[in-house]
């Protein structure tokens, strides 16, 4: 199978993933639980020995502390099923909503009359516009926390791989490097016919069968290097036993390192090097969030929150130790997530009566439980694909403010990719937080901002096209063809056999884009179909988007034991503090924890307009802690 050739020992990933060293720490464990990740199931010496001696035990192995039923949530994801404790753990392979499509030898599919399909950035241009387009209704905060969340349950480590260690996909050597799938610029491209550049590094996405988890005669399956459970492991690090690097041990708080009066994430002690102000000269790999600058902004948000509740919850409780404040910190700022994620951000993409038909939230307030052990929990390679639709949502170009709301200048937002040092420094965060509720988000139709369209990975390539490697991610990542999907998000009860059968979806001169660069109808791809689909005032996103995201919810909420509502859950929340937690907005984060944040729009990832204009962070619902008082510390 060509796929596996080239991944021999998975090369790159022990200096790309250090912290997963801490699997050999815990296979000493004293009755740890040893299990395949890619079966699930229980693995022996041999099988252990087997993979050690390839040297990827760290990826095809999990290693657990026994279940405990009455225990907090765990960080690695394991026993949130009680049953199939390795369900959404990290390491473990995403499932299919529509079987993999593949030619011979898990290569991509060709067309529907055997060709090979045209190149990706051929379609892109074909299909996108390129432009500085301007969304009505939503802030840019929305676009960041859309691409916070999808770090939260899926994994961008592709990223580093084809910019750190497989880097020669473009030269002599990438053509025979079967983990090589460059995109090719075309003869004509617009931007690039006299620059000189041929093509745009990319590798193939890993999978348990390259790595040598996995037989390599069985369909590809990609490795979520996360949890799958909406619970902020882009903040808890997922990776078992890493938690402990970033604790304080003190307060229950997380670690912080103090710049300029500000706090951030941070790991460092001692004998580390790895500070913020070092972070730049010696490109260290810090155990803390860096990757793309959404995810590195509300990573530092939710991590502050974390010790802003800790410190609440101290100086309620005194007789608590740090690891009580700690799960309970953890627990009240994993809710407040979900309550954002669930109540606040996806109404505004998906519609709450719709999400309400759909059993993914509730409609009263109340306690509910909607926990269903037989849902497997492991995460939909479709969700996290069809998140990629957000990228042509960005601006690209961030307003920075001062602490009055004043602004200031531009920056470019691709130069902030894996560079989560540079928030520290010449009050950048500040600037930003202000600027994510003050600038609108890109527009939310079929333009992409040039930035995002040639220089995606800001200093750190030449030049790149996110859309492009988004829409070949989808031919090796096996995706069925677009019209499948849409018998599937139809309940099959309209038949996609023709382009004209498209007409209730997307309007007719996008039918006739699809039509000059796709031959047959089921040659259509899953990205491609997405981007041509209409989008209105009461549908913010393509129909086939928010079916995916739907389907994957129901999931998510149904598999989660821990999940922040239910009334029995281990250490649930009482009937008051539920109701607390209901307070919880992304606007009341900011007041808590933003850089001199006074006044901000109720809700924060909309527009400031007349009907949602800021007003004093006295104004805005914040949960009182005071609900989780032990009176027992009375005597303390």
């Amino acid at each position: 199978m060509a796929m596996s050739t080239g991944w021999t020992a998975a090369e790159g990933l022990s200096k790309m993933w250090t912290s997963f060293c801490i699997f050999n720490v815990l296979y000493c464990i004293a009755n740890a639980e040893t299990y395949n990740t890619y079966y699930g199931t229980p693995a022996d010496s041999k099988e252990v020995a087997k993979f050690q001696a390839k040297n990827i035990s760290h990826i095809c192995i999990s290693n657990f502390k026994p279940c405990d039923e009455n225990e907090w949530s765990r960080v690695d994801g394991s026993c949130n099923n009680l049953e199939n404790p390795t369900h959404g753990m990290y390491h473990t392979p995403m499932w299919r909503m529509l079987p993999a499509y593949y030619s011979a030898d898990y290569e991509p599919r060709k067309t529907k009359s055997g060709k090979d399909f045209p190149l990706a950035r051929y379609l892109r241009l074909m299909l996108m516009k390129v432009g500085d387009s301007i969304s009505e209704v939503f802030a840019t905060s929305l676009s960041y926390f859309a691409e916070f969340a999808f770090g939260d349950v899926g994994s961008v480590h592709d990223i580093r791989l084809y910019l750190r260690t497989i880097t020669h996909c473009c030269k002599p050597e990438g053509l025979t490097d079967k983990r090589c799938t460059p995109n090719f610029i075309p003869e004509n491209d617009n931007v690039h016919r006299f620059s000189g550049i041929k093509c745009h590094n990319l590798t193939r996405p890993l999978s348990f069968q390259s790595t040598g988890c996995a037989p390599t005669n069985t369909v590809p399956e990609r490795i979520n290097f996360v949890t799958t459970f909406f619970d902020i492991s882009n903040v808890y690090y997922h990776a078992a036993g890493s938690i402990e690097q970033n604790r304080a041990y003190e307060g229950g708080r997380l670690k912080v390192e103090v710049v300029n009066g500000g706090s951030f994430p941070s790991d460092a002690n001692e004998t580390t090097t790895c500070f913020l102000k070092d972070a730049v000269a010696t490109d260290c790999a810090r155990n803390v969030p860096n990757g793309l600058l959404g995810t590195n902004l509300f990573s530092t948000y939710f991590w502050r929150l974390h010790n802003y509740i800790a410190d609440a919850l101290v100086l309620l409780n005194p007789c608590w130790d740090d690891e009580t404040v700690f799960n309970n910190a953890k627990d009240i700022n994993i809710a407040w997530y979900k309550q954002v994620l669930m109540y606040e951000f996806y109404p505004l993409m998906l519609g709450r009566e719709n999400m309400i038909n759909n059993n993914i939230i509730g409609c009263d307030g109340d306690f509910r439980d909607p926990y269903d052990k037989n849902v497997d929990s492991n995460l939909a390679m479709e969700f996290a694909y069809a998140l990629r639709w957000f990228h042509s949502t960005q601006d690209a170009r961030q307003e920075m403010y001062d602490k009055n709301d004043k602004f200031i200048n531009t920056q470019a937002v691709v130069n902030y990719s894996l560079r989560v040092q540079d928030l520290a420094f010449h009050d950048t965060l500040l600037q930003m937080t202000h600027g994510i509720y003050m600038q609108p988000a890109g527009g939310f139709d079929d333009t992409v901002h040039p930035d995002i369209a040639d220089s995606g990975l800001g200093r750190l390539a030449k030049a790149f096209d996110i859309l492009t490697a988004d829409l070949a991610r989808g031919r090796y990542f096996g995706l069925a063809p677009y019209m499948k999907y849409r018998d599937y998000c139809s309940d099959y009860t309209i038949s996609h056999e023709k382009f004209e059968d498209l007409s209730y979806i997307m309007k007719p001169n996008k039918i006739d884009e699809l039509k000059r660069v796709y031959e047959n109808p089921e040659d259509i791809e899953l990205m491609a179909g997405m981007w041509a689909e209409d989008i209105g005032e009461n549908n913010p996103i393509p129909p086939t988007v928010a079916c995916i995201l739907s389907k994957q919810l129901q999931r998510s909420v149904a598999s989660d034991r821990h999940w922040y509502e239910r009334p029995n859950r281990p250490h649930a929340f009482t009937a008051d503090q539920l109701q607390e937690v209901r307070k919880a907005t992304l606007a009341g984060m900011l007041c808590a924890i933003g850089d001199e944040v006074s006044m901000i729009q109720p809700q924060a990832f909309l527009r400031i307009s007349e009907s949602n204009y800021k007003v004093s962070c006295d104004e805005i619902p914040t949960i009182d802690f005071t609900y989780w008082k032990d009176d027992s510390c009375d005597a303390y």
